[in-house]
């Protein structure tokens, strides 16, 4: 790329001398042609007499262009986009994940099995993907958990339930748009955010520590049962297919 001073009339024309400051980044030859060396910044200065007029110069990483016709696009400030993961992919990083989540309860001192293949606790589509997920305590059960149990990588899952395990502190569903039940009766959980698992149907968090809850968003709510929590105000206005609501016990003060 070639700079110049813009002219002016003068009466004697003066000699103009061209410097980079960064020459690693851009170098100028004398007669004011620039050259890319690197990605970076440089200042470019050219000195007429005892004045200086600085021009600073962006070299950025070589672009890669693609031409139709008579346009050129230039994908340089673009992220690419990363390939599409296949479906073996998507369900070995599944299990991956469900093999992190139960190795790090068990770490601490939880019982929950290790075997994939039990089907009581886990779940899992054609595809291959987690679709259910049963860590409810039973009767004669004690898996122990504890904690926070956060399923946001789980894209594919539809069910999950984690009821009567009162040492579950927090779980985190955030993203997860597949998820249709969500159960966590008699659990220590104080806050869950579910505005965005747009296609929940049924959720249940009675005897919980919640102090608030909105549903705004989940529209496609059917069962909604959260007695004996501390939700004050309960708004359901937007919840058009709400066949069961169930909701004693917990000084509600405002219902719309």
């Amino acid at each position: 790329k070639k700079i110049k001073k813009k002219k002016k009339k003068k009466k004697k024309k003066k000699k103009l001398k061209w410097s980079s400051n960064k020459k690693k980044v851009a170098t100028v030859s004398k007669k004011g042609k620039v050259k890319a060396k690197k990605a970076g910044t440089a200042k470019i200065t050219a000195k007429v007499g005892k004045k200086k007029y600085t021009c600073k110069v962006t070299v950025k990483k070589k672009k890669k262009v693609t031409t139709g016709g008579d346009t050129n696009t230039s994908d340089q400030d673009k992220t690419p986009t990363p390939p599409a993961k296949t479906k073996q992919q998507l369900a070995a990083e599944d299990r991956a994940n469900l093999t992190a989540l139960i190795k790090k309860q068990r770490a601490a001192g939880a019982h929950i099995p290790e075997d994939l293949t039990d089907g009581y606790h886990y779940g899992f589509n054609e595809d291959g993907r987690l679709r259910y997920l049963n860590l409810s305590e039973d009767e004669g059960s004690d898996l122990k958990l504890s904690g926070e149990i956060d399923v946001t990588m789980f894209t594919a899952l539809e069910t999950l339930k984690i009821d009567y395990n009162r040492k579950i502190t927090a779980v985190k569903t955030t993203g997860v748009a597949t998820l249709k039940e969500l159960s966590l009766d008699e659990t220590a959980v104080t806050v869950l955010d579910v505005r965005t698992n747009v296609n929940l149907e049924r959720l249940y968090i009675c005897i919980t520590k919640i102090t608030s809850l909105d549903v705004t968003k989940n529209t496609k709510l059917q069962s909604l049962c959260c007695y004996e929590t501390k939700i004050k105000k309960l708004d359901i206005s937007k919840n058009t297919v709400l066949e069961s609501l169930i909701c004693y016990g917990m000084g509600l003060t405002s219902l719309d």
